[in-house]
């Protein structure tokens, strides 16, 4: 049996006198997609942050591929992985084009680019229907077309994982889905996908396991049937959640609810 693709390896990263991630473990293997949910302040976005590299560990290690990442080299990590943060900071005038097209410096190592360069970044501005605005300078954009042309580099980098923070966040109904189906085609091609998201429906709709992050701990992971269960989300989250199955699909259907007096407060 392979490698998984990434794992975390009792991850713990402390900052401040604070403990954001607390032993932290989590395997992610080829073809899979993988949600982690929490409220905010769980360190969703710190443990996707340790994944990437970005930040050090305090403890435990990362492995990409089965090598700790303190032993690749950056652009070696960036042939294997993809990160979409969830805060976009280009303010420098580059068209969408040209951002899209910084996806492939991992492999130029140097050079310039090519033909080929250029058009899978066309084609990756096609697959998030940002081939309109290819010549729009990119801090003119909307917050949700900044989402989609960053997603659009994510995916001109052409890395077999990709690491989504609140991928959908800016994002409309239909283009929520739309992001979360190209995770899935990702994983659906060999590669494997995790995706920090709010929206626990979408989790439920996209992910194979979801992993759910409270006070900087994995509190639960596995199918979504299997977690999210209405007594540990209520608790979590500190509102009543009811889950039903999906009418279509199956997949678990979240509700929440607040009694009269608190509506009305």
């Amino acid at each position: 049996m392979s490698a998984p693709i990434i794992e975390a390896c009792a991850l713990g990263y402390h900052t401040d006198g604070r403990r954001l991630i607390d032993n932290v473990s989590l395997a992610v293997n080829r073809g899979e997609v993988v949600a982690i949910v929490g409220p905010n302040g769980a360190g969703k976005s710190t443990l996707l942050n340790l994944l990437a590299g970005d930040l050090r560990p305090t403890t435990g290690r990362v492995l990409l591929d089965g090598v700790p990442l303190e032993r690749m080299r950056i652009n070696d990590q960036a042939l294997r992985r993809a990160v979409l943060r969830q805060r976009v900071s280009v303010t420098l005038p580059f068209t969408t084009f040209e951002v899209v097209l910084m996806g492939r410096t991992p492999h130029l190592r140097g050079k310039a680019e090519g033909p080929a360069d250029m058009a899978i970044a066309q084609d990756a501005l096609a697959q998030t229907e940002m081939s309109p605005f290819a010549q729009r300078l990119f801090p003119t954009l909307s917050g949700g077309e900044q989402t989609r042309a960053s997603l659009a580099r994510v995916l001109a980098q052409q890395a077999p994982l990709l690491l989504l923070d609140e991928p959908t966040a800016a994002l409309d109904l239909r283009h929520q889905h739309a992001a979360l189906r190209l995770a899935r085609a990702t994983a659906r091609t060999g590669g494997a996908a995790i995706i920090v998201l709010h929206d626990l429906n979408l989790a439920a709709a996209y992910a194979d396991r979801i992993g759910v992050l409270h006070q900087g701990r994995l509190v639960a992971v596995g199918a979504p049937w299997d977690v999210l269960r209405s007594e540990l989300l209520s608790d979590i989250y500190g509102v009543a959640v009811t889950v039903h199955p999906h009418p279509h699909t199956g997949a678990p259907l979240l509700l929440t609810f607040l009694d009269h007096q608190s509506l009305r407060a």
